[in-house]
């Protein structure tokens, strides 16, 4: 089963075309779900109860987020809106080929992510 895991941040780069703008994926460590990077280390300790008092996060490139999400590892989500609703993210194909992330509110370029903080 794919763990679910949110996305709150994404790296750009300068290009003009929006199916090739977001370069990398990034968000929180949630202690109850393993991150999709190395640092499951620091959740596993906070899922047996140790206080952890910074929260490392974690940062993919596009290329493994969509591995990933083909693999079955991870599904993806956004928070949106004042109340914080669940928006999934999902695989799409831009007219070129190219493999990209939008999320289910999008109509074709992945705007709501574009819309997201840089990663830092």
């Amino acid at each position: 089963m794919a763990a679910l895991v949110q996305i709150d941040c994404v790296s750009k780069d300068g290009r003009l075309d929006p199916y090739e703008r977001v370069q990398r994926v990034g968000g929180p460590n949630s202690p109850d779900v393993l991150p999709p990077d190395a640092s499951r280390f620091g959740s596993e300790l906070r899922r047996r109860g140790f206080a952890i008092s910074e929260r490392p996060r974690w940062s993919l490139t596009l290329t493994d987020a969509i591995q990933g999400v083909l693999d079955g590892k991870w599904k993806f989500f956004i928070l949106e809106g004042l109340h914080d609703e669940v928006v999934n993210v999902e695989i799409a194909k831009s007219a070129s080929g190219h493999l990209y992330l939008k999320t289910e509110m999008d109509a074709d370029t992945p705007d709501q992510l574009l819309f997201l903080p840089e990663c830092r």
